[in-house]
C-alpha cells in the first residue's frame, strides 16, 4: 500500500495564495504601466486618424497630458465647464481648479478632433475624449473621465466614433473593463453609453441600493476576460 500524501498545512497553503495574489497584482500593474507608455495611440489606427461622415470631416491626434498644449488644455476645461458646469453643480458641485487638475493630471489621455484648416482659417479643436488607464477594483481599465463636443460637432456620430476608438484600445492592451461615470439628468450621454452596450456596475450607486437617490450612476463595458489579459 502507497504512503499517503500529506496534506499541505493551512500557513503553507496561505503562502501560496499571497504568492499568486501578489504575482496577479503585479502582472495587472504591468498592463496598465506598459498601456500608459503610448505614445501615440493613433500609430496602431491609421485609419482612425481622420473622420468624414455626416457633413463633418476631422482630423483626429493623442496626446498624453504633458505633451498637450496649455491652449489645448484651456480649450479642452472651457469646453467641459460650458458642457457640464450646471450638471456637476447638481451632484457634486463644480470647482475650476478640481477640473483643471483632473485635466492636468499625469495619467490622463486624450484624442481630439480638430475641423481641418482652410484659406484663411486655422483648424479648431471641436471634441475631445479624456480616458486614463488604471487599476479599478482589482483589474486593468480604461476609465472615460471625459467626452466632450462643441455643438457644432454634435449629433454627426462623432461621439460614438471616438468612444469606438478608446475600446479598441482597451482591448488592444488587455484592459478588462471600460468603466465612465454618468449623471442621471444627462440624458443624452445616458443613451449613447446604452447604445454602446455599458450597463451599471456592481460598483454603483444603483446597483449597491437600487432606492440610492446619487444623482449618478457608475457604467461599464467588458473589454476583454481576466484569463486573456493574464495570459498574454
Amino acid at each position: 500500500m502507497p504512503p499517503s500524501k500529506s496534506k499541505p498545512s493551512k500557513s503553507k497553503l496561505k503562502k501560496e495564495l499571497r504568492k499568486a495574489e501578489t504575482q496577479k497584482s503585479q502582472e495587472i500593474t504591468n498592463l496598465v504601466k506598459k498601456a500608459n507608455q503610448i505614445t501615440d495611440l493613433l500609430n496602431e489606427y491609421a485609419a482612425f486618424r481622420r473622420y468624414e461622415r455626416n457633413g463633418l470631416t476631422c482630423e483626429l491626434r493623442f496626446y498624453g497630458s504633458e505633451e498637450l498644449p496649455k491652449p489645448l488644455l484651456e480649450w479642452a476645461f472651457r469646453l467641459c465647464k460650458t458642457n457640464m458646469q450646471a450638471l456637476y453643480e447638481g451632484v457634486w458641485g463644480w470647482g475650476d481648479s478640481q477640473k483643471r487638475q483632473q485635466l492636468s493630471d499625469p495619467g490622463a489621455r486624450f484624442l481630439l478632433a480638430f475641423l481641418p484648416a482652410s484659406a484663411g482659417q486655422a483648424e479648431e479643436a471641436v471634441a475631445y475624449v479624456h480616458f486614463r488607464f488604471e487599476v479599478e477594483n482589482d483589474a486593468p481599465v480604461v476609465y472615460i473621465y471625459e467626452l466632450q463636443l462643441e455643438e457644432r460637432a454634435q449629433r454627426k456620430g462623432l461621439g460614438q466614433f471616438l468612444m469606438k476608438l478608446v475600446e479598441l484600445a482597451a482591448r488592444k492592451h488587455h484592459m478588462h473593463w471600460l468603466m465612465l461615470t454618468v449623471m442621471k439628468a444627462n440624458t443624452a450621454a445616458m443613451q449613447l453609453y446604452t447604445k454602446l452596450g455599458y450597463g451599471i456596475d456592481e460598483s454603483s450607486p444603483g446597483a449597491v441600493d437600487p432606492a440610492s437617490q446619487a444623482g449618478y450612476e457608475i457604467l461599464s463595458k467588458h473589454a476583454c476576460s481576466p484569463g486573456a489579459y493574464l495570459q498574454r
